[in-house]
């Protein structure tokens, strides 16, 4: 497999890290997957940040494996487990780009989302990938994912159709950002400021791979975390930070999308 171009060269620039914990199965496919995106977006190059949560298995030596293997893949590893969004931190630290996604390295997400993200990169501030076939995954995370996004969208009005899903940032405006999740709420603290700061976005279609019907959100500690980060957040964004978060952010239609009249465009 040929790796995509090294940063540089006038491109969009795209720090990938994928997460992973105890994925010694599965991390290859998705840096692999990852690596094929890119390949087939040739306006953008990339890094990839493997984060190796303190994993049991054998997911460290695959990581090192693949960072001796392609030049784009480094590799950092945490002692313990410290959780998904202190994973993401570790890796938005690391970040070299202009442009920054989470990954997921148990392979649950098809390249082609990323490859859609990659060609859509620089567009809009936040350009979100949300998932069409939610029936791959069990029936008990589909009706939980629906409570958080219908909750989260009308407490906090934004206009998406997952508030938990994968998105392309900049990197300048995540670490300008007071950031205080360290759990799975993280993508969903992060989505909710900086749309209420006034941010631009996209959103796109995405898929889940229909043989991983794997997850570990479903555990009482997210659950637990989740309502408590939302009893903060909704604190910060209307009490504490309230004028830093009463901006209405403006989203952005894929030019494939757009009329081809010039009539104007409507945006929410």
């Amino acid at each position: 497999m040929n790796d995509p171009a090294p940063i540089g060269d006038n491109k969009q620039t795209v720090s990938v890290v994928v997460l992973a914990f105890n994925e010694e199965q599965d991390l290859r496919a998705s840096v692999e997957g990852v690596i094929a995106a890119a390949a087939d977006v040739p306006r953008v190059a990339i890094e990839i940040i493997i984060v190796n949560d303190g994993s049991s298995d054998g997911t460290a030596s695959v990581a090192r494996a693949l960072e001796s293997e392609h030049r784009v893949v480094r590799s950092v590893h945490h002692e313990t487990n410290q959780g998904f969004g202190a994973a993401f931190r570790t890796g938005l630290n690391q970040a070299r780009c202009e442009w920054i996604t989470f990954w997921p390295g148990d392979n649950i997400v098809s390249s082609a989302t990323l490859r859609s993200l990659f060609a859509h990169a620089g567009e809009a501030d936040m350009v979100c990938a949300f998932p069409i076939n939610t029936e791959y995954r069990p029936r008990a995370r589909q009706i939980l994912s629906s409570a958080f996004a219908f909750i989260y969208k009308n407490t906090f009005n934004v206009h998406l159709r997952s508030v938990h899903t994968t998105p392309l940032y900049s990197v300048s405006q995540l670490r300008a950002t007071r950031l205080r999740s360290t759990g799975y709420s993280l993508p969903s603290e992060i989505m909710i400021k900086l749309l209420r700061h006034g941010c631009t976005y996209m959103e796109l279609p995405g898929y889940l791979n229909p043989a991983q019907n794997r997850s570990a959100a479903v555990k009482l500690r997210n659950l637990v975390e989740v309502f408590t980060s939302f009893a903060v957040l909704i604190l910060e964004v209307y009490v504490t930070h309230r004028d830093e978060y009463a901006h209405t952010p403006r989203r952005v239609i894929p030019a494939e999308l757009r009329p081809t009249s010039n009539r104007p465009v409507a945006s929410s």
